[in-house]
């Protein structure tokens, strides 16, 4: 059998879980899920490279996306879990990432085209890369592995670059990024202490992220307002779920930030399957969330802090939480898997 793109998206989907795990071990584990997730990262590139090479299909529109985003929540949420990484860096990112998915649908329903900008192919990128070397900062304080690997990350990129200017006489847009973005690296390994090497990192994610989504932004929020209060209230119900379980995590045990983790990846997963419905013209179910899972999830948080106080709480919100989410995620690939059997 012909392995295709979408066989390796799924794959990544399926083993991330594996270097999320690893995150919490000793120090061979830590190294160990640092590698994979490289591995892992590695994979969007070749997916990237067969797709354009055998042509795009449905399911790897659908997938490669939530795979991106999925990546991010598995890296980045350990990272604040840990301490590794404030709060206030992160939860900006994923109100950006569940921000922009809902702009799309919008746009998809007045049949406009929301496109994939090259600044935001830069920031899948980033983001990936970022989360790696803060993690390996993390890892290795006295800096001397992140020294070795962006130098050899930048002569690498130097040597390519020079054989394609070579060739072709001049250099692509891509290259010219990567280097800039290794030298960049470099730079900041060599003149800053780990603590601050991890927030500058960080920044950069942050701000990059932010910039990208700026551009649908612009595009996205009129269409929103355009379509009045059911599309407002659609962009709140995408939101309020995750960014909530984000943003009380630090509140909750230290075992339940897998739950956080679940909650990001499965919103993620349903938002691109609703925006499938909504350009496919399949039922769109949309409605039980804003109707019935998010009161449930804030009515368990609120009964929870009544009567046993805001630590108990917590957990509770996350459990409910996760297992609406479950369901809800399972209703719409059911529906997903129908239309796609019928087709």
């Amino acid at each position: 059998m012909k392995i295709r793109a979408n066989h390796l998206t799924i794959l990544r989907i399926i083993l991330l879980p594996l270097p999320y795990f690893l995150i919490y071990g000793d120090i061979k584990a830590k190294v160990t899920a640092l590698a994979c997730f490289a591995l892992l990262g590695l994979t969007d590139y070749f997916d990237g490279l067969m797709a354009r090479h055998d042509g795009s299909t449905p399911l790897g529109r659908l997938l490669d996306p939530v795979a991106d985003k999925i990546f991010i929540s598995v890296t980045l949420i350990p990272l604040v879990d840990l301490g590794i990484l404030p709060l206030w860096i992160v939860w900006p990112i994923f109100l950006r990432e569940f921000m922009v998915t809902e702009f799309r649908t919008f746009c998809t329903t007045s049949r406009k085209q929301l496109r994939v900008t090259e600044l935001a192919k830069i920031k899948t990128t980033l983001q990936m890369i970022g989360a790696g070397l803060i993690f390996m900062t993390h890892i290795f304080p006295d800096k001397t592995i992140l020294i070795v690997f962006l130098s050899g990350a930048l002569l690498a990129t130097l040597s390519m670059a020079a054989v394609l200017y070579w060739r072709n006489h001049h250099l692509s847009t891509r290259v010219q990024k990567a280097l800039g973005l290794f030298a960049f690296g470099l730079a900041v390994g060599l003149a800053l202490s780990p603590p601050q090497i991890i927030i500058t990192y960080g920044l950069v994610m942050l701000g990059i992220t932010l910039i990208s989504g700026s551009q649908y932004l612009i595009t996205g929020l009129p269409e929103c307002l355009r379509q009045g209060l059911p599309a407002l209230g659609r962009l709140v119900a995408s939101l309020i779920l995750p960014l909530l379980s984000l943003a009380l995590m630090p509140s909750a045990p230290k075992e339940l930030s897998v739950l956080v983790v679940i909650i990001a990846a499965l919103e993620f997963g349903s938002q691109g399957l609703d925006m499938w419905a909504v350009q496919e013209g399949k039922v769109d179910i949309s409605w039980i969330k804003r109707h019935i899972i998010i009161p449930v999830a804030l009515l368990s948080l609120l009964l929870g802090w009544m009567f046993y106080g805001f630590n108990s709480a917590v957990p509770a919100f996350l459990w409910t939480t996760t297992g609406l989410c479950i369901c809800y995620t399972m209703a719409n690939i059911r529906i997903y898997w129908k239309a796609s059997y019928n087709n």
